[in-house]
């Protein structure tokens, strides 16, 4: 989920619809000195796709987020509707679930019960993020970046070098049209109150930071990792209509809520 909120975060950046952003992060192993491109992204007219080098995108459009796989031509529609459906079978499976433990004897079911709500992120604490100012700065392909720590549940997370927005191409309130997006991501995650809480302070958290992140690395046991994701390409450019459109002959599945499911 993490990840997935930096991503959002970092990208729903809208300009002029005349013109659109596009964008390439690449992986960086900081040993190596090795590059390799991971990950391209098109924003236009409050659109945005994220595409990987394993033929699979993300599509963003209004309320609704697709998730698109080229290799099977295939999509997955991810909405408020989704949520809702998806929300009363997870209901449905724990009612189940809860049910057939409380038929166990005393200490099997204190051990199923917490067994449960560790996997379910249910032991009654709060998922907690916290984006910290270090007070340093350092520069990304000429730009100045502000380092930020970014702490989860009280542990050291990931380390961004954010670009101020005023900084980087584009001519919409950036702030505005994350604050907008994140909305509507939090209206759909109150179907599932274990991820509302959790959404929001990834959101709230990550706003804080008021930038694009242009260096994103990892924390591991409290210290840095050894790679890092690195933008190395932010240009203002006209994207075709198309980027944002999923091909007629794709189909659509419905969204995997099963153990295992991917």
């Amino acid at each position: 989920m993490k990840r997935i909120a930096l991503s959002i975060a970092g990208s729903v950046v809208v300009c002029a619809a005349h013109a659109g952003v596009y964008v390439e992060v690449f992986n960086h192993d900081i040993k190596s000195g090795t590059t390799d491109l991971s990950q391209k992204i098109y924003v236009q007219g409050g659109m945005v796709r994220f595409t990987d080098d394993g033929g699979r995108s993300s599509l963003i459009k209004g309320d609704t987020m697709y998730i698109v796989d080229d290799t099977d031509k295939s999509y997955i529609a991810f909405d408020k509707a989704t949520m809702t459906q998806l929300a009363a079978k997870l209901n449905a499976a724990m009612a189940q679930m809860k049910e057939q433990v409380a038929k166990l004897p005393p200490g099997q079911r204190e051990q199923m019960e917490q067994l449960m709500a560790s996997r379910m992120g249910g032991d009654g604490k709060p998922h907690t993020v916290e984006a910290i100012d270090t007070g340093k700065a350092d520069k990304i392909d000429g730009r100045a970046c502000k380092v930020w720590d970014i702490k989860r549940n009280d542990e050291l997370d990931d380390q961004l070098c954010v670009v101020a927005f005023s900084a980087l191409p584009g001519k919409e309130n950036f702030q505005a049209v994350f604050a907008n997006f994140a909305k509507v991501f939090e209206e759909m995650a109150k179907s599932v109150p274990m991820l509302a809480g959790a959404m929001t302070n990834e959101f709230s958290a990550l706003s804080k930071v008021n930038g694009y992140p242009m260096r994103t690395r990892a924390y591991d046991n409290g210290k840095l990792g050894d790679e890092e994701q690195v933008v190395k390409v932010w240009r203002e450019e006209a994207i075709p209509a198309s980027m944002f459109e999923i091909p007629a002959d794709y189909k659509q599945k419905q969204m995997p809520t099963g153990p295992g499911a991917h």
